[in-house]
């Protein structure tokens, strides 16, 4: 099958001209994924972490201050599962951890960690007890007008994240603003780019990597995100 024909993918390069603050999400750049454990591919989510640290290094000698990140670690307690998956970045393992190779990364400014016990960075945010939602606070904080997502897995969480993310700027979750024009003003100023080169899925039997990877994709542009091959100042 031609997945170019049945998904058609349009990758556009993504222009960060202006003056607004703008945020880098990382998602699950950790060693369960890349390095060891029962999801792990090496072969495949190495190359993905250093064309992370690349993409950070480019975007801060851009942008300065006006670049914010965020990075989820997946991170599970060992007595609840997360089915079909098995058992992966339990704590104590080391496989909760950010992959070696990007632990430079949380030493730099502007970066904060959540970590996420679920598929869904979004809801992985929230306080179970309170409803505190730590990706709504650092959205409303940081008010970038660009929001770049990378990591793993393109069909899986990557695209939880990117689809829940467009939703809550529609519903304004984002806006601190009373005002409606303002308001409007906010929601439709929120531009959801996926930085397609820095994201990647895992090879399995029962896993395309190469279909997973194009699915999810297509998926997250259907959906409204902007999908980049790349980006110019």
């Amino acid at each position: 099958m031609d997945l170019q024909e049945k998904f058609p993918l349009k990758l556009e390069k993504l222009s960060l001209s202006g003056h607004h603050p703008v945020g880098l999400v990382v998602v699950d750049a950790g060693v369960a994924f890349t390095r060891s454990g029962a999801l792990s591919d090496p072969t495949h989510m190495i190359p993905m972490v250093q064309k992370i640290g690349e993409e950070y290094r480019a975007l801060r000698a851009v942008l300065g201050d006006r670049l914010h990140t965020l990075c989820f670690l997946d991170t599970h307690q060992p007595d609840i599962p997360e089915p079909p998956y098995p058992p992966h970045g339990i704590i104590g393992t080391g496989e909760e951890e950010m992959d070696p190779e990007l632990l430079w990364l949380l030493e730099e400014p502007q970066v904060q960690v959540i970590r996420k016990d679920c598929i869904n960075g979004f809801v992985g945010g929230i306080d179970p007890i309170t409803g505190q939602n730590l990706v709504v606070e650092w959205m409303r904080r940081v008010g970038p007008q660009q929001l770049l997502v990378t990591g793993d897995c393109t069909d899986i969480c990557v695209s939880d994240f990117v689809v829940t993310m467009l939703s809550a700027r529609n519903h304004g979750l984002f806006s601190t603003a009373v005002d409606h024009q303002q308001r409007v003003a906010e929601i439709t100023g929120l531009q959801i780019a996926v930085l397609a080169g820095a994201c990647e899925t895992y090879a399995a039997p029962w896993h395309d990597r190469e279909a997973a990877h194009h699915v999810g994709l297509w998926m997250m542009g259907a959906r409204g995100a902007f999908l980049a091959e790349g980006w110019t100042p």
